[in-house]
């Protein structure tokens, strides 16, 4: 029988709730107070989901909120307020809170609310983890989703051991890697990130491992390198897949060695960094083919954690839907409490292939967009239409390339400095779009 405990100073309200509940089948805990709801959460354990007063004289709701999490005692919390408040509503979800409800409460829409949050065993749809700076996360996250990889995640972030993530783009990958650090004896140090991708081939052994002064031209001084600054810490080594080869020698030496040279020095510098690279590429096939070398594979790959994308957790997207409509709604100064049926059918039957990214670039423009209290369907954009925008965007990128390599007469290296992209890069967008060169 699924645990209910109601929190509420006024002892008629919390009577016509128990009821009311009872009667569909809950058993009903009570509490006066926050702090008396604290006593009986770290005592009991089988509470299955709080029904909140944000008003009390003895530690209110809010105050309830904060130190539960805290504590790791949340569980997933309706809350219930005499006042119509946006501020309220807003920091109750900030803090956690999964639904705020005006007095008198409309029952019947509770317990839809308390039935999506339990199921009739009792057990939780969305399991709230008691992670460590889980607010990377903020509780949005199912069970059998990406709350697989989060307990993946408990196991390794306390351990030194080399995470490679492997997942698509806008899956957030460098969130995964910030909890990892986060959570682990090296959260006082440096959290240093890297995008491989984005660093030109002639510069990214500068940028990693720092050069002398006099080292090139334009080196007028001493700089450090990523590695350097990260000393303790973690370094995040994202689209590790676009690394040259001969970088990755360079990399795989710190690995085994802790040590490295920057450019144009003789004096080896000593590191103690622990490296989370990730990548959206199949690095095994890049093994094969001799794009990527097979001992650094191997000491990348202690210990993998496939995120997997948002099209695969269809549960978890209308949790981010709503978040993210908080975050905006806070952001723009709005009060928006929920989102329409429509809404709600479109977004569930699209596939999403930007991820959470183009999920929440969505969320944003739709709360922009709103006049009244409900996101409607109708401010959706075309999502089809957005599937043809992203094919005339490689369309685009495609015939860029095509031109670029014309005017470098078909100089690998000249057209990526045209492009402003690593030779690597231009590789591997040569190859995916099947241009003759």
């Amino acid at each position: 029988m699924p645990k209910i405990l109601i929190v509420d100073d006024e002892k008629n309200h919390r009577l016509m709730l128990k009821i009311h509940l009872e009667k569909d089948g809950y058993s009903i805990v009570e509490a006066e107070n926050g702090f008396e709801a604290l006593t009986i959460l770290s005592e009991d354990r089988s509470i299955d989901a709080i029904i909140l007063d944000i008003q009390m004289d003895v530690m209110d709701g809010l105050t309830f909120l904060s130190k539960a999490a805290e504590l790791g005692e949340l569980k997933p919390v309706v809350m219930v307020s005499a006042f119509d408040n946006a501020q309220y509503a807003v920091k109750s979800m900030k803090l956690g809170a999964v639904d705020y409800l005006t007095k008198p409460v409309d029952i019947e829409h509770l317990k839809d609310i308390l039935s999506k949050l339990i199921d009739k065993k009792g057990e939780n749809d969305s399991q709230i983890y008691s992670f460590k700076k889980d607010y990377h996360f903020d509780g949005i996250y199912s069970e059998h989703g990406l709350g697989k990889v989060i307990s993946m995640l408990k196991m390794v972030a306390p351990t030194d051991a080399t995470v490679l993530i492997i997942g698509e783009s806008g899956t957030g990958k460098e969130l995964i890697a910030k909890s990892i650090h986060d959570n682990s004896p090296r959260s006082k140090y440096p959290f240093i990130a890297v995008n491989c991708a984005a660093l030109n081939e002639n510069i990214i052994e500068s940028e990693l491992f720092g050069h002398e002064k006099g080292a090139f031209t334009g080196a007028v001084s001493q700089k450090k390198g990523k590695f350097e600054l990260a000393d303790k810490g973690t370094i995040f080594l994202d689209e590790i897949g676009e690394m040259p080869l001969h970088t990755q020698v360079k990399l795989l030496r710190i690995i085994q060695e802790r040590e490295f040279e920057r450019v144009g020095g003789e004096k080896p510098i000593k590191v103690n960094v622990r490296i989370v690279a990730a990548t959206n590429r199949d690095l095994k096939k890049m093994v094969d083919s001799g794009d990527f070398r097979e001992d650094l594979y191997f000491r990348l790959n202690v210990f993998p954690v496939s995120m997997p994308p948002l099209r695969e957790r269809p549960e978890e997207i209308v949790m981010l839907a709503e978040y993210f409509m908080r975050k905006f709604a806070e952001k723009t100064g709005k009060y928006i409490k929920g989102l329409s049926q429509d809404f709600l059918m479109k977004i569930k039957n699209y596939d999403f292939p930007g991820n959470v990214r183009e999920l929440e670039n969505i969320m944003e423009r739709c709360v922009i967009l709103a006049r009244g209290e409900i996101l409607e369907g109708s401010l959706l954009p075309d999502l089809g239409v957005i599937k043809e925008r992203e094919l005339g965007i490689k369309n685009n990128e495609k015939q860029l390339i095509i031109k670029a390599l014309a005017d470098a007469k078909y100089n690998k290296t000249k057209a990526a400095e045209i492009l402003g992209i690593s030779r690597r890069t231009l590789h591997n967008k040569i190859k995916e779009y099947d241009l003759e060169v």
